[in-house]
């Protein structure tokens, strides 16, 4: 098949969930078809990867977007959320006409936010959904301090973010209904897709890891504990700062020698400054995640907001670190509190867990185990994408049959 594959910024390098999702299939799709890539480009940097995404697709095409941070606001009189309005650009419309030229089968828009340009393409065109959106934004407008926060590089008041939660919820209601076929990566997110939009077709393709190329690093007897993630999204913000003032503080009241590493790509300086205290480390945005894991004894995932599933819990499965997580935090995912994973939302009862699993090497070893077992039987990335392409095929097929007899 021929597959153009469109992205709101540059799949690579794989050091976010949704960067990763994307690398998986990209890697996966070439292997056995014709991949071409179409994505925005924020900087000058971001150009560069293009060398190392034609090594896989056939074209990379990059269009550069004017804006390093979104430009926000709410007006009545606007045809989409600002979300939307922020990816949506003349130059990308224009570079996809050029490129439907080539008769593609399947185009795979990745994320609402590109949603706006399927009208460009006759053959079949699936929308890939990592979150609803507009839950994310739902659960912004809930915080009791919201003003106070910078989220999406913007600081704004209670109204601002119920507005954009109803403009987008709006929006998704109208735009899901033009996908025949749409992809989400857990069961909650395709029931609330189903229930708002009953036409066409919703499939799971959940996220996963590759267990192949991540080997079971050895038990550390460290006592330093591991928070992964993007640090410029807001959820994993707000994880952070209820860890280290609400979780840690209980931890070190028991036990002074447990540190905390925080660990991924692009932490704000608020994050930074949280290295003040010596028994924290920023690790910013490391080049391997694996020697940062491996000098650790768990992970700890306290999410309080967010959507779809966390790649972080299967990373971590698949390298053989106990995971500590909130209900949201593994929400999606087919664990077992006790077997797979330690789910713990109350923060002493969390912090006790904590500690538990650091102090008892057999509890650790049995917790690695079951995880690895878990990713290698239900969530390598093999097993999930076979499964994405039989639905890539099916649906190219039943797109071609419709254009050439058209009801």
């Amino acid at each position: 098949m021929k597959i153009l594959m469109l992205t709101p910024y540059a799949p690579y390098p794989p050091n976010s969930g949704a960067r990763i999702r994307q690398w998986e299939q990209i890697k996966y799709l070439s292997l056995r078809h014709e991949l071409t890539l179409v994505c925005f480009a924020f900087s000058k940097e971001e150009f560069g990867y293009r060398k190392m995404l034609e090594k896989f697709c056939k074209q990379a095409v990059f269009v550069r977007h004017p804006f390093t941070a979104p430009l926000p606001h709410l007006s009545a009189s606007d045809k989409s959320p600002w979300p939307i309005m922020t990816f949506s650009m003349l130059e990308m419309r224009e570079t996809l006409k050029k490129l439907r030229e080539q008769n593609f089968d399947i185009v795979i828009i990745d994320f609402i936010f590109m949603a706006q340009y399927h009208d460009i393409f006759s053959c079949g065109v699936i929308l890939q959904e990592h979150n609803i959106e507009s839950n994310l934004f739902k659960q912004y407008a809930s915080l009791p301090d919201v003003a106070e926060k910078t989220i999406m590089g913007v600081k704004k008041d209670r109204t601002f973010w119920k507005a954009t939660w109803m403009f987008m919820t709006a929006y998704e209601n109208k735009v899901w209904r033009q996908f025949p076929l749409r992809f989400t990566v857990s069961t909650k997110d395709k029931e609330e897709l189903d229930r708002r939009c009953p036409s066409g077709r919703t499939v799971i393709i959940e996220n996963g890891v590759n267990t192949r190329d991540k080997s079971l690093l050895e038990y550390r007897n460290s006592r330093k504990i591991l928070f992964m993630g993007t640090m410029n999204y807001y959820p994993n913000i707000e994880a952070v700062f209820y860890l280290v003032k609400t979780i840690m503080p209980l931890i070190w009241g028991r036990d002074q020698t447990v540190t905390l590493c925080i660990a991924g790509m692009n932490p704000p300086k608020e994050i930074r400054d949280l290295a003040s205290d010596p028994r924290i480390e920023i690790a910013g945005t490391p080049d391997d995640m694996r020697e940062i894991a491996g000098q650790c004894c768990l992970t700890v995932v306290p999410l309080r907001l967010g959507g779809g599933t966390r790649i972080k819990i299967l990373d971590a499965f698949a390298m053989g670190l106990p995971v500590i997580s909130t209900s949201l935090g593994c929400e999606g995912l087919e664990v077992a509190d006790g077997k797979h994973i330690v789910i713990r939302d109350d923060p002493q009862a969390f912090a006790e867990s904590v500690l538990q699993v650091i102090s008892d090497p057999l509890r650790a070893e049995s917790l690695r185990m079951s995880g690895r077992k878990l990713v290698e039987d239900r969530y390598d990335w093999t097993k999930i994408l076979g499964q994405m392409e039989h639905e890539l095929l099916n649906f190219a097929e039943t797109s071609k049959e419709l254009q050439i007899n058209p009801a």
